[in-house]
């Protein structure tokens, strides 16, 4: 699996749409780690409209949570390398 760029900063037409946690830019794909933040719902709103903005611009975005990564890591990545199989492929 290739190297992720971390904290990468996405654009579109030179205007900031977002910087997500973990990122393949080549494959437009990227994680976004969801902590206990997330139970605000005003950042939960936030994310929300930034997500839809990834997602306008043709990125996938996985979702993964602390619990994830105890229990499922394997499956996470699984995941993760299947988006960055499909990218690659189209």
């Amino acid at each position: 699996m290739p190297r992720p760029v971390t904290q990468h900063v996405i654009e579109r037409r030179d205007t900031f749409l977002a910087r997500v946690d973990l990122a393949w830019p080549e494959q437009k794909v990227a994680v976004e780690y969801d902590g206990a933040w997330h139970s605000d719902g005003e950042q939960l709103h936030r994310d929300r409209r930034r997500l839809n903005r990834l997602l306008g611009a043709d990125w996938v975005v996985l979702h993964v949570t602390a619990q994830r990564l105890r229990d499922d890591f394997e499956g996470f990545v699984a995941e993760l390398k299947a988006a960055l199989h499909r990218r690659a492929a189209s």
